[in-house]
């Protein structure tokens, strides 16, 4: 991968996080699971409770994603300890299934936060949150099983798609 194909991974990941962010401001008690940047963008699973997401509610998060953003700073990023991080994400039993794992590997635990914003993840992030992620849009709405197991929650989907020019993604 290229410098250039790199840093729009790290941009369509910082939107995932970005997501989260606006999800769990619209809709309170929302889960977040896993937040992957793919190869035409990316996506974001979540538990939303009893509420039931569809492509209608997109852009009312697409624009609480634009309000945030203006706040949004460089990516902070930091490893903390296993029982750091199930404090910090005791809400939410995605992430305490995550830690675990990652402990049970003996895997580094990393946070991060771009503004009053903290989540669990591995890194590679936007440098510069304001001025490179503006150029996107969020595409639909799926289902998928946490972890790919259909024995486990199924989750609400959100995918999107990100450029670096508004001629890119139009």
């Amino acid at each position: 991968m290229d410098d250039t194909q790199k840093k729009l991974q790290q941009i369509r990941h910082s939107l995932a996080h970005l997501m989260v962010k606006a999800a769990k401001s619209l809709w309170p008690g929302t889960c977040n699971a896993i937040g992957p940047a793919i190869d035409d963008g990316f996506y974001q699973d979540f538990d939303f409770g009893t509420h039931v997401i569809s492509e209608r509610d997109l852009p009312k998060l697409e624009k609480r994603m634009r309000e945030i953003l203006k706040t949004w700073g460089p990516f902070k990023e930091w490893e903390v300890s296993a029982a750091e991080a199930r404090t910090m994400f005791a809400d939410n039993p995605y992430k305490l299934e995550l830690i675990d794992d990652l402990h049970a590997h003996d895997q580094k635990i990393t946070v991060n936060d771009p503004g009053n914003f903290l989540d669990l993840c591995k890194g590679g992030h936007s440098e510069n949150p304001k001025k490179d992620m503006e150029h996107f849009k969020l595409t639909h709405v799926a289902g998928a099983y946490w972890r790919g197991d259909e024995k486990k929650k199924m989750l609400t989907r959100i995918y999107g798609t990100a450029f670096f020019t508004k001629q890119e993604l139009e």
